[in-house]
């Protein structure tokens, strides 16, 4: 209730001409790069009966993985390398079913039926530009973002065209340039605003 009253005091303050205030504390602000990218596709299982991993990828994703692919198999009681064996032909439920086959050490007295969380490496993207992934968006599309203006005190909307995604990471096919520093919060609540003033 408080943050909506914020929200709205802001708006308000806009509304009379004045640029709504953001306070520093409140977003997340990532420099854009320009370099290697790892391209990985996150996914959550179990350890089977063989001490293989069976891994659920979403529908969306699963065209990009192939058997033959490095994962890494978080155990939740240490990191164990392995490949892609087998990628299911349909999905269930919207998930996809990969199965992993390990390669390195397991962790002490492993289990069928441990949960473990997977990333599959796809590839990497050479010489491109980059950032954080901001809260919304999506890959292979157009948004907006608001970049942070050479005085450092207020931000303004920029057109951003993205390309490939990562876990984390979002490639930058326009809009932007390596440098540039912008918000990768949630800011929807200035879907109407094109500037932004932070103190």
């Amino acid at each position: 209730m408080r943050q909506a009253v914020a929200v709205a005091l802001i708006l308000g303050a806009a509304a009379f001409g004045q640029e709504p205030v953001l306070q520093r504390l409140t977003i997340w602000v990532d420099a854009v790069k320009r370099g290697s990218m790892p391209v990985m596709v996150r996914a959550t299982g179990a350890l089977t009966a063989n001490m293989t991993a069976e891994l659920k990828v979403a529908e969306s994703r699963i065209r990009e993985v192939m058997v033959g692919q490095n994962v890494s198999i978080d155990t939740r009681q240490g990191t164990v390398s392995g490949k892609v064996a087998r990628v299911d032909p349909s999905a269930v439920n919207g998930f996809v079913t990969v199965e992993a086959r390990l390669e390195g050490t397991l962790p002490p007295a492993p289990r069928a039926g441990l949960a473990v969380d997977g990333t599959i490496h796809i590839t990497t993207l050479n010489d491109v530009v980059y950032i954080g992934r901001p809260v919304v968006s999506k890959p292979e599309s157009e948004g907006t973002l608001f970049r942070l203006e050479p005085d450092g005190k207020h931000a303004a909307r920029v057109n951003v065209h993205y390309g490939r995604s990562s876990v984390n990471l979002i490639e930058i096919r326009g809009g932007l340039q390596p440098g540039d520093r912008v918000i990768l919060s949630d800011m929807s609540a200035f879907n109407a605003q094109g500037r932004l003033r932070l103190p």
